[in-house]
């Protein structure tokens, strides 16, 4: 830990203490983020959860912390056991942050997945 020299005057001292303790508070703080965080993405249980949650992360980062806390305190009043893709999605939107799925089409003839052209030709 930083000593503070006693030849440095009380204003500056002061300042020191503040700037110090300052940055421990930050540091708990990002602690205790952390582990809420990862709390929460324990309880997503699809791959399409985790995809909004990613997304939620990069498209609106300012607004991520307070999902996450949301998310939380959804878990810890019992209200929601785990969150799959839709339940993600519709709290997701209903707090603002607007996630759209990626939909990807799919064609499957005898089993196998094939192109648009080959399912409609054959």
């Amino acid at each position: 830990m930083l000593m503070v020299s006693e030849e440095l005057p009380e204003e500056l001292k002061l300042r020191v203490m503040k700037k110090m303790i300052r940055r421990v508070i930050e540091e708990r703080a990002s602690e205790a983020f952390n582990d809420i965080e990862r709390e929460v993405w324990n309880k997503l249980t699809d791959d399409r959860a985790r995809e909004f949650m990613e997304k939620a992360k990069a498209l609106y980062p300012r607004d991520y912390e307070l999902v996450v806390k949301v998310f939380y305190e959804l878990l810890n009043r019992g209200l929601v056991k785990e969150f799959d893709g839709y339940t993600t999605l519709l709290l997701l939107n209903k707090l603002g942050v607007q996630v759209k799925p990626e939909v990807k089409l799919k064609f499957v003839k005898r089993g196998r997945e094939v192109d648009l052209k080959n399912y409609v030709g054959e």
